[in-house]
């Protein structure tokens, strides 16, 4: 019958009389991993050919722009120009014009260095991304266009008056 030691550790309680054997080295995780076609388009900075098609799914476009899925359920919070529609079944459905503007965005973010608040910037400056609404631009202009109806409303009623 023979006996198995349990727990041996280094303390020297093996069979061997605390001989040390060596230990097989385990390959570390990142050699374990195959690099993603999304890895490395973002390493070389090359992004794949846009197909001859009108509509993207969500995984589709991920590989398109070279980002995971969940950094575009991201962006999409963030940047109000991108708005996929969905599909009947509830996928995300991104038009060509959708893909390009996020391959710019991701441009900004990854190879030009720029904070979200910046690309942001960057965007509005181009007309590709609507103001926010606190914005004091966006505010004044409301503003204005309310002062030119209620001034229209008036012109409205001075002419009935004038006619009838």
């Amino acid at each position: 019958m023979s006996m198995r030691v349990i727990g041996g550790g280094a303390g020297g309680s093996g069979k061997d009389g605390g001989a040390s054997r060596p230990t097989p080295s385990r390959p570390q995780p990142s050699a374990l991993r195959r690099e993603s076609p999304r890895e490395a388009a973002r390493q070389v900075g090359e992004l794949p050919a846009l197909p001859d098609k009108i509509y993207f799914r969500i995984g589709e476009v991920a590989h398109l722009v070279g980002v995971e899925p969940h950094v575009l359920r991201y962006w999409e919070q963030e940047f109000r120009s991108i708005r996929p529609t969905k599909s009947q079944r509830g996928q995300r459905v991104y038009a060509r014009r959708d893909v390009e503007h996020l391959r710019r965005i991701r441009e900004l973010l990854y190879d030009r260095g720029f904070t979200i608040a910046g690309a942001k910037k960057a965007l509005r400056a181009k007309g590709a991304e609507p103001h926010e609404e606190r914005d004091p631009v966006v505010v004044a202009g409301t503003r204005a266009r309310e002062a030119l109806i209620e001034l229209k409303h008036d012109v409205e009623s001075f002419l009935r008056e004038l006619g009838g």
